[in-house]
């Protein structure tokens, strides 16, 4: 298994996203789940025109564009980025709040690598960025992940310490600490969800100290979850889309994400 701590290189710059919407609302919503599943560098904009302006100067790696808007619909944007050279290569995921068979014909007709409807939802949009997105040597990023910032106590050779996680995936976590366990270090995690734990069995697949670190990685450790039982996968994967998605779901006024499967 390929977690998402080993697919995610140092090297690799961030990824930009360009959300293309003439709500605001969307945009502030979709910006902050982003931004929580790792995407640090999030572009809105709130029509076709002023995409098509951005895409010039800041070359995104993804383009979610909205069908319906003001001033330039989607598709009308999709057919621009694709006739153009300088952007016919960057995958564009449209986004609409009815689907129907020549519309979704359409964007295909032209282009797009995905097609999602309002209500967003959180595992289809991991999905389909997996099959977007691109990174170095090909790799990709297949799981859920969100930042964690809580204790987790790590036991190795009979003593356990506690330490403060910083990220959190379906197969992984990273774990802050100066002085990090070595590459293939086997631990046991106890893990706090909600009100209970989980105690999983993992691997040290990737360290990162202090000296050298220009990066904006904090030193640490990537863990790999080890024999992980099919409940433990389903818990994992609820409450990391839980801490996503719980306070936008709670304070929408009209659904523009969605955590359901």
């Amino acid at each position: 298994m390929i977690t998402e701590e080993r697919e995610v290189k140092v090297s690799d710059r961030v990824k930009k996203v360009l959300i293309v919407d003439d709500s605001e609302t969307f945009l502030m919503y979709m910006s902050i789940l982003m931004r929580r599943m790792g995407f640090d560098k999030i572009i809105p904009a709130n029509n076709g025109i002023e995409a098509l302006k951005l895409l010039g100067i800041l070359m995104p790696d993804v383009v979610m564009l909205d069908i319906t808007m003001p001033q330039m619909d989607g598709i009308t944007a999709l057919r621009h980025i694709r006739g153009n050279e300088h952007t016919s290569n960057i995958p564009v995921i449209m986004i609409t709040t009815a689907s129907d068979n020549k519309t979704y014909e359409e964007c295909e007709r032209f282009g797009c690598c995905g097609y999602l409807t309002k209500p967003v939802n959180i595992n289809k949009l991991n999905d389909i960025l997996y099959e977007c997105m691109t990174y170095k040597k090909r790799s990709k990023r297949r799981f859920l992940r969100t930042s964690f910032e809580k204790k987790v106590a790590v036991t190795h050779s009979g003593v356990t310490v506690e330490r403060y996680a910083v990220s959190l995936s379906e197969c992984g976590i990273y774990i802050r600490e100066k002085n990090p366990f070595p590459v293939g270090t086997e631990v046991e995690i106890a893990l706090p969800l909600r009100d209970e734990k989980i105690y999983l069995t993992g691997t040290v697949i990737y360290v990162k100290g202090i000296h050298g670190n220009i990066s904006n990685i904090v030193p640490g450790m990537a863990i790999e979850f080890k024999k992980l039982t099919s409940n433990d996968s389903e818990m994992l994967r609820k409450y990391i889309v839980e801490l996503l998605t719980k306070d936008i779901i709670e304070e929408q006024d009209e659904p523009f994400i969605s955590p359901d499967h």
